[in-house]
């Protein structure tokens, strides 16, 4: 699970995007109250960052599960709609040459 290799080309085009802390901490928090062993600490450095290191398979899908539904967990908490903006209007100032020749 290596999430940075060095390629010849120094991975310009693989730019590593990490994940945001809101989905780091909300993925835990969702794996801590799933049922069965919890996630060892050093998986958790391994799943999250570039870091090279291997995942027991039991523990990766536990992990993955929790992501999956801390991503929906967060798609849902996101506003519904965006702010919606004041209809633009023009209005002269005081003084204004232009609204003097009017």
């Amino acid at each position: 699970m290596c999430g940075f290799y060095a390629y010849e080309d120094g991975n310009k085009y693989r730019p590593l995007i990490p994940p945001s802390p809101a989905l780091a901490a909300r993925t835990r928090l969702v794996e801590a109250g799933m049922t069965g062993d919890p996630v060892p600490e050093a998986a958790w450095d391994t799943f999250f960052k570039p870091t090279c290191g291997a995942i027991p398979m039991d523990h990766f899908q536990r992990m993955f599960q929790a992501r999956r539904l801390a991503v929906a967990y967060l798609a849902v908490q996101a506003p519904v709609r965006r702010p919606q903006r004041h209809a633009s209007s023009f209005r002269c100032a005081e003084g204004d040459e232009v609204s003097a020749g009017l």
